[in-house]
């Protein structure tokens, strides 16, 4: 495998997709993404900051962890901040960057949140033209 897509986020599920990635593919080029996710409760209103201010703070913490965690295992890899709906802006930078696995975090969510919802995990796992692996 030539190019590995980490779509990352703030939880201990997303550093195991790193830390994953970083393992089983020694000799591919990791790609890591954070995708700001704009629901109610994850940014301050009452700020100074706007709201793209606050995303983009905290996707270059996100980042910052990323690219930490890499350091630590010895290896280089590229971060990028993407805008949109988590699972079709992770989708869509596959696609354009020849993507040849998607790696993810599983998120525990049950009962009727995910049902009506759906997680970002499964909707890429399902929609994903490369093979997609969920690391827990």
């Amino acid at each position: 495998m030539d190019c590995i897509l980490v779509a990352v986020d703030d939880s201990p599920e997303a550093r195991n997709a790193l830390d994953y990635a970083l393992e089983q593919f020694p000799d591919a080029t990791i790609r890591v993404i954070h995708v700001p996710e704009f629901t109610s409760g994850s940014f301050d209103m009452d700020a100074e900051a706007t709201v793209t201010e606050q995303a983009e703070q905290q996707a270059a913490d996100v980042l910052e962890h990323a690219r930490e965690l890499a350091a630590e295992r010895g290896r280089p890899i590229e971060t990028e901040v993407v805008f949109g709906h988590p699972a079709k802006a992770t989708l869509a930078y596959a696609d354009d960057n020849d993507i040849e696995q998607i790696v993810v975090g599983s998120r525990g969510q049950g009962g009727m949140k995910r049902i009506l919802l759906g997680s970002v995990a499964e909707t890429i796992m399902r929609r994903a033209d490369c093979p997609v692996t969920v690391v827990r």
